[in-house]
């Protein structure tokens, strides 16, 4: 007596194909939302590779820049990556050296955009804003009249915020 092939083996084929497939839909997405992760952040890049040069040719930072170099036309080899900080506190000053004896050279004013020229003092000053007292180190920066300088870290910030409860110096 032969025996007929039962519908088990079928169903468990079925079930492998469909987890399978299941599988493949998954990993498409994940990729694709991957790849569109990546090409946000390679388009942060670039628009904030050219923010330096926008912003200083620019008198003000808002209004859109329509030149070449901002809409990527130019070669990547004359971009340069920088890092722009905001200052926390109305009329911080910005010191030839980073303490509070160095003569000042510029004061900001509140939002103010600086560069930040990637030196940071490795000791701290405890300083006393107004009614908060700080102790931050010291960052080197270059204003938009191309000073480099120093500023008290408590004066500067990634973001566009007030330091509350601190005065200028």
């Amino acid at each position: 007596m032969s025996k007929k092939p039962g519908m088990l083996p079928k169903l468990e084929f079925l079930l492998i194909a469909i987890f399978f497939l299941a599988f493949l839909l998954w990993a498409a997405s994940k990729c694709s939302s991957t790849r569109r992760a990546y090409q946000i952040k390679a388009d942060g890049e670039a628009v904030e590779k050219t923010r330096e040069d926008s912003l200083f040719r620019s008198g003000d930072s808002r209004l859109p820049d329509t030149s070449m170099q901002a809409r990527n036309l130019v070669p990547e080899v004359e971009k340069e990556r920088v890092t722009v900080l905001y200052a926390t506190i109305d009329g911080v000053n910005v010191r030839s050296g980073p303490a509070l004896n160095h003569r000042i050279i510029e004061r900001l004013k509140l939002y103010d955009e600086v560069i930040y020229l990637g030196e940071v003092t490795d000791f701290t000053q405890e300083v006393k804003l107004g009614e908060i007292t700080t102790n931050e180190p010291w960052i080197k920066v270059r204003t938009r009249k191309k000073q480099d300088g120093w500023v008290y870290g408590a004066g500067l910030s990634y973001y566009k915020k007030q330091l509350e409860g601190a005065a200028t110096e």
